[in-house]
């Protein structure tokens, strides 16, 4: 095997300046193709010097480059989101979903029950319940529902005596019985205490 010989190339004396072509770069000041050659040449085996010469960036951007696409932390941002990171993440949202796909009926605390199984950081139901809505997933049924009874009596309010809430009556007289309400008789509404 032959020998190639190293050329080195003279130094430059002190009285000469040396002129700078590049000024290197900060990772914030990195475009996503170069954090992509960062990525690239780190993950074929380049060493950290030799990555910052090549992209021509400081050896402290290309380790938090790397760092951060090997944990999947990076960010487009220069800044990235406040406060503590979210108890949910993507993965547990994806299971969330699979869970609510599985029984739709089912209710946040049984939710966070099968979330907490198995799970090694519990969430509480709150949580659970702050990320259903922000997946927009919200629960549709009547919480308060009126109260009424085989025989319902009512007073002669304009919202009561509105007439489609007369036509729901008269739909539905087989189950409801309406009592008449005389119109001015306040000794019998148990509304207004007189």
């Amino acid at each position: 095997m032959a020998r190639v010989p190293l050329v080195r190339h003279p130094c430059p004396r002190a009285s000469e300046s040396i002129s700078v072509v590049g000024v290197m770069q900060k990772r914030s000041d990195l475009s996503d193709v170069q954090k992509g050659m960062i990525i690239g040449f780190r993950t074929k085996g380049g060493s950290i010097s030799e990555t910052a010469n090549f992209v021509n960036c400081s050896r402290a951007a290309v380790v938090k480059v790397y760092r951060a696409w090997k944990y999947d932390t990076i960010q487009n941002q220069r800044r990235g989101t406040r406060g503590a990171p979210r108890a949910i993440d993507d993965r547990g949202e994806r299971r969330l979903r699979r869970c609510v796909r599985a029984n739709r009926r089912a209710t946040v605390k049984q939710l966070t029950a099968q979330m907490n199984q198995g799970a090694t950081k519990s969430v509480s139901s709150t949580t659970v319940q702050r990320t259903l809505l922000r997946m927009g997933l919200r629960s549709r049924r009547l919480v308060n529902a009126p109260m009424l009874t085989a025989v319902h009596r009512q007073d002669n309010a304009r919202c009561h005596a509105a007439r489609f809430v007369c036509a729901w009556f008269e739909e539905h007289q087989d189950e409801f019985t309406v009592l008449p309400w005389p119109a001015n008789s306040p000794d019998l509404n148990p509304i207004e205490n007189l």
